[in-house]
């Protein structure tokens, strides 16, 4: 059954494999962490696109940390792991409300830190010598310097030699800033070179442990999951596809308005007949945008949602009473068993 999954910021349409009656097969336990897996991507960027932003309280601030590269061999996934953990914990008793983070290689194949950050305007700290809280205002200085110094700190204790001219944070202006950022880091594939298991270091091939991580705090939106038969599966594809180029044309940057036409003009293109027909599609794009998608074609005939199945199945049963069209009873009928197929 071809369905389609409609998110905040994303929209995916598939078709669920399913195994054959009588061959369940419990799935075989993951036994280590392989790095950046086509699921680990796939996983990251589903939960980026149900987070609702618009609800998560705090200033949010993106910001990258980064090891030096002559210093590659004694970044291993423990030490690089160990330092995520003492520095969200650093941050959570500095007024840190909720964190993403995913960790991704340079053309050098040296691991670095992608975060976004949710800081309260202010936090409680605890002087031992008044023996009581103090006050501190979180403004835009105090959170940048709170994240560099305590980076520096944290890689000196490692015999880390870093440099706080190669770290970055910065404050993440409105929404459409904070989905620039995402769509900048979030959404890569396993293709892409930051990404890809060849650009590994050695030792991070084999247990590299998670790519990436959140507070599990934040709030996201719930999917909307609709039906479709595959005539209304390969016109959402073409329509998503139509508004990924409009949609790359609008940007105003030259060479990242040609960079990105490029992408959308070739996503989702399959050079195998077989496979093309069943090919999935997942992209960025606005719920409400889907929706309107998603209403143009019910208006236009296509199978699209429950209702539209219930109104099928009526269809059918009426046509057959009435003695209707034989060639409409088919073509309804093979519409409605590809919604039900399971």
């Amino acid at each position: 059954m071809p369905r389609l999954t409609i998110r905040q910021h994303g929209a995916s349409a598939s078709i669920p494999r399913h195994p054959i009656a009588g061959n369940l097969q419990k799935p075989e336990e993951r036994k280590a962490n392989r790095g950046w897996t086509a699921a680990v991507a796939r996983r990251n960027s589903q939960y980026l696109q149900r987070i609702d932003f618009e609800r998560v309280d705090g200033t949010p601030y993106a910001v990258t940390l980064t090891l030096p590269a002559w210093q590659m061999e004694q970044v291993t996934p423990v030490v690089m792991h160990r330092l995520i953990d003492v520095m969200i914990k650093y941050l959570r008793r500095h007024g840190m409300l909720h964190f993403h983070w995913i960790i991704e290689f340079t053309a050098r194949r040296m691991p670095h830190i992608h975060m976004s950050v949710w800081m309260a305007d202010r936090y409680e700290e605890w002087d031992r010598h008044l023996r009581q809280y103090i006050v501190w205002d979180n403004n835009e200085s105090a959170v940048v310097s709170n994240v560099v110094v305590k980076w520096l700190e944290l890689t000196e204790a490692e015999g880390l030699h870093t440099s706080s001219n190669s770290q970055d944070v910065q404050l993440i202006d409105g929404n459409e800033a904070w989905l620039v950022y995402i769509a900048k880091h979030g959404i890569r594939g396993v293709k892409h070179y930051q990404r890809a298991l060849d650009n590994m270091p050695d030792e991070w091939r084999d247990g590299a442990g998670a790519m990436w991580g959140h507070d599990r705090k934040m709030p996201v939106a719930d999917d909307s999951v609709l039906p479709m038969d595959m005539r209304a599966f390969h016109q959402f594809r073409r329509e998503a596809r139509k508004w990924c180029c409009a949609h790359a044309c609008m940007i105003k940057d030259p060479h990242r308005r040609a960079k990105a036409i490029g992408q959308a003009r070739r996503s989702n293109r399959c050079c195998r007949p077989e496979l093309s027909v069943v090919r999935p599609v997942s992209v960025w794009i606005p719920k409400d945008v889907t929706i309107s998608i998603v209403k143009g074609l019910r208006s236009r005939g296509y199978m699209i949602g429950w209702d539209a199945y219930q109104w099928g199945v009526d269809e059918l049963a009426r046509l057959r009473d009435e003695g209707g069209s034989e060639e409409r009873r088919r073509i309804l009928g093979k519409s409605l068993m590809e919604m039900l197929r399971t």
